[in-house]
């Protein structure tokens, strides 16, 4: 029956037919195939898989980083990680890691960081003697960012699929998402080294303090949802409202930059994004419930079983499954269509779920950057006007980068599940 259900997705998928008609039309087509299946249930799965208070969290988040796209927050926060590491060699390619890591902390949506992040810097970056290909990728791997350190659009679908706590896979994408970070800036520093950038002058006390003036409030702003969750104060969903409120508050009446006539626009920005993560939600619970009827992850489980029973072998298996999916799937149908059925396995061998989470948010910023799909990296190259095989010498470095922090969480849990044990969440 798997194969049948690979076959009705890969027909869909080469005639044209969207990610997420082709996740519901699979599954109604795959009932009518077996027979016995009353379809009644097929609108009751498609209402009750939206259906969940914790997917509150996407349009809020979604909201929040429509806000800071659409005033001077991105542009004030650029500045001042520029006056904080562009004396350094490659300086400006590291600020523009540091301003995805904090921007990653505010949006949530690594797709929407790339397009600001890569609209700004990417010609800065030409203009400072970076090569067009070395600033697409350096772009493209601080975007990724946001699908590790929280609020993660991706962190919170895998936790409502899996059942883990979302504050807790938060809090656990916290010190990976950093590793990544410092891993890109190390990358940036040796190609800048390669190419002959030169430093941009010594460190400006008084330029850091101008530009940390200009940016604090927006700075605050991570630390009100990202500190809210870490300390308890907010749930997911409520940080993500605290969010949406002070973006607006310092948007319209401190830096005064985000209008009233604003809203409307970003509105319909947040709800275009969150109407795409949404449905899809809903027709993936369609195939989803199909595949569970069929006890296809449980076959599944007992053929990756019957191979080995060693937790690093299964784990391997399911790391290598999400990493080519990664690369024809964007991350949010990866995430509802194969996350259900590798999540039971990993479990029946000990792996804890959150960790896995973790894990597979990795895996998952590989698959965006990694052809012929990768949305993040597609996004960047748009902006540059570069084409893939000019791009690829950087950006394959940048995802052996994310490979060997993968490899490193993977073989050292406590360094994902330390925080979330000491905070006990």
């Amino acid at each position: 029956m798997i194969g049948i259900v690979v076959l009705i997705l890969f027909a869909l998928f080469a005639i044209g037919v969207p990610i997420a008609y082709t996740l519901g039309l699979t599954g109604v087509a795959a009932m009518l195939l077996v027979g016995g299946i009353k379809l009644e249930v097929v609108p009751l799965m498609f209402f009750s898989g939206a259906n969940t208070y914790t997917l509150v969290a996407i349009p809020l988040f979604m909201l929040m980083g429509e806000i800071m796209n659409r005033s001077s927050i991105s542009t004030r926060l650029i500045d001042f990680a520029s006056s904080i590491v562009g004396f350094v060699r490659g300086g400006l390619g590291m600020a523009t890691i540091l301003t995805g890591t904090v921007m990653a902390a505010i949006s949530g949506s690594a797709t929407a960081d790339a397009a600001a992040i890569g609209s700004i810097l990417i010609p800065q970056m030409e203009r400072r003697g970076y090569s067009k290909p070395f600033a697409t990728a350096t772009a493209s791997a601080a975007a990724t960012l946001a699908s590790m350190i929280p609020p993660s659009i991706n962190m919170i679908l895998y936790a409502v699929i899996a059942g883990v706590s979302i504050s807790g896979l938060f809090i656990a994408g916290i010190i990976p998402g950093l590793m990544m970070s410092l891993s890109f800036m190390l990358l940036v520093y040796i190609f800048a080294k390669k190419e002959g950038l030169q430093s941009e002058g010594r460190l400006n006390l008084s330029e850091v303090l101008r530009t940390l003036k200009r940016a604090i409030f927006g700075l605050l702003l991570p630390i009100i949802v990202v500190g809210g969750i870490l300390f308890g104060f907010f749930t997911p969903t409520e940080a993500g409202a605290a969010g949406v409120a002070y973006s607006l508050l310092v948007g319209i009446f401190i830096y005064k930059e985000f209008h009233i006539r604003d809203i409307v626009p970003a509105l319909k920005g947040a709800a275009r994004q969150t109407s795409v993560v949404m449905i899809m939600v809903s027709t993936s619970s369609i195939l989803g419930w199909f595949i569970s009827q069929q006890r296809i992850p449980q076959n599944l489980a007992e053929a990756m079983l019957s191979l080995s029973n060693n937790p690093y072998i299964i784990m391997i298996m399911a790391i290598v499954i999400i990493l080519i999916a990664g690369m024809f799937l964007q991350a949010s149908p990866l995430i509802v269509m194969i996350l259900p059925i590798l999540t039971p396995v990993v479990a029946s061998v000990g792996w804890d779920l959150t960790q896995f989470g973790v894990i597979a948010c990795i895996a998952l910023c590989v698959g965006q950057v990694s052809p012929p799909v990768a949305s993040v990296l597609m996004t960047t190259m748009g902006i540059a006007q570069i084409g893939v095989d000019k791009v690829l010498p950087y950006i394959l470095p940048v995802i052996g980068m994310m490979i060997i922090v993968l490899a490193v969480v993977v073989l050292f849990p406590s360094l994902s599940l330390w925080l979330p044990n000491i905070m006990a969440i």
